[in-house]
């Protein structure tokens, strides 16, 4: 065996008659490129995840959001809400001062015996709904002017 062993042997023949220790631009090349090809298709893959994101909580939501107007009815023994909800509003505290305008107390931020039901998880939605006097949900916007979603991305079932 030679006396530099198998790292000797491998500088004599692999990087030439000099020994060179680094990259050659070949090599450097089609690292670069293989790296630009793997970062081209992790971009394509997230391109579009916060619509989809926004639309799947806003669907997750309407859901929570219709489930209480039915157990708020079913537990009221209501066959109509009196007028439903035609204004746009995102708190469900049931308020008709002020600044809240909903008329059906979904959240029921002191519960008592009298009192005990709480049909949504918080008192203020994510969005804002209008529903009828029947309890459907009818219209879901992103703010309270009734701004719908960017290419229809959430609408009620």
């Amino acid at each position: 065996m030679h006396k530099d062993g198998l790292y000797g042997w491998f500088l004599r023949n692999l990087r030439g008659k000099k020994g060179q220790r680094g990259f050659t631009l070949i090599e450097l090349l089609v690292v670069v490129t293989i790296l630009g090809v793997l970062a081209a298709i992790v971009t394509l893959s997230l391109v579009g995840l916060t619509t989809k994101a926004s639309a799947n909580a806003c669907n997750s939501e309407y859901k929570t959001v219709q489930a209480a107007l039915d157990a708020y009815m079913a537990n009221n023994n209501l066959g109509v809400l009196p007028g439903g909800q035609a204004s746009w509003t995102n708190d469900m505290t049931g308020g008709v001062s002020g600044s809240k305008t909903g008329t059906v107390p979904l959240f029921n931020s002191s519960i008592s015996a009298t009192s005990p039901y709480n049909y949504t998880r918080n008192g203020v939605t994510q969005f804002y709904y209008t529903w009828d006097q029947f309890g459907k949900i009818n219209g879901i916007a992103t703010d309270s002017s009734g701004a719908q979603f960017a290419g229809g991305a959430c609408v009620p079932h």
